[in-house]
């Protein structure tokens, strides 16, 4: 079969447009797939600038909470002496017991230990002085190792006095004086 010319060129006006209006509704589809993909990327780039900038804002809050975490250690380091070795306490405590007159009769220390309070450890000592003398001149003594600088980092855990029953004076005995134990802890930094 023959077509004619009018016939083959409406059959190809209409090929035609079929082909240009399925070009059409590809396009159609590209452009709308094109601008969600858009909307999407601008959404990802606005979270990674907010991303950028958080990462910055929590590097510079670390920077500075590691600048207050060493001043903060040194200031604790500052507050606390060196460790003073038992010998030095017991010099000390020799030195206030014969200020007040008292017969020191005993001296004890045990061996430095760490403890630790959350993150920060110490170097912990105990040591003690037994003492006899009148029960004044042993509060006195108390007072003045409360009072002292040098024991600044030691606290007084316990005094334990003693103080004998009056008994009948006999001549050439001497009574029988107040004594008491007196037991500090000192307390140094010990770093990390």
């Amino acid at each position: 079969m023959k077509l004619g010319r009018t016939a083959r060129l409406v059959l190809g006006i209409g090929i035609f447009v079929f082909a240009l209006a399925t070009l059409f509704m590809f396009y159609a589809r590209q452009s709308g797939e094109q601008k969600e993909l858009e909307k999407s990327l601008a959404g990802a780039q606005t979270q990674l600038t907010n991303f950028v900038s958080g990462k910055e804002s929590l590097e510079s809050l670390l920077a500075q909470q590691q600048s207050k975490l060493a001043e903060a250690q040194s200031t604790v380091q500052a507050s606390f002496p060196e460790l003073a070795t038992s010998i030095e306490y017991n010099e000390v405590l020799a030195e206030i017991a014969r200020l007040h007159n008292l017969e020191v009769v005993s001296m004890t220390a045990e061996q430095p230990r760490q403890s630790k309070v959350e993150d920060v450890t110490f170097v912990v000592i105990s040591f003690g002085v037994g003492v006899r003398g009148t029960l004044n001149s042993i509060l006195g003594m108390v007072n003045d190792i409360a009072k002292d600088k040098r024991f600044a980092s030691a606290t007084v855990e316990v005094v334990n006095i003693q103080v004998p029953e009056p008994q009948p004076i006999t001549v050439g005995v001497a009574p029988e004086e107040p004594s008491a134990t007196i037991k500090l802890v000192g307390y140094s930094y010990g770093g990390e």
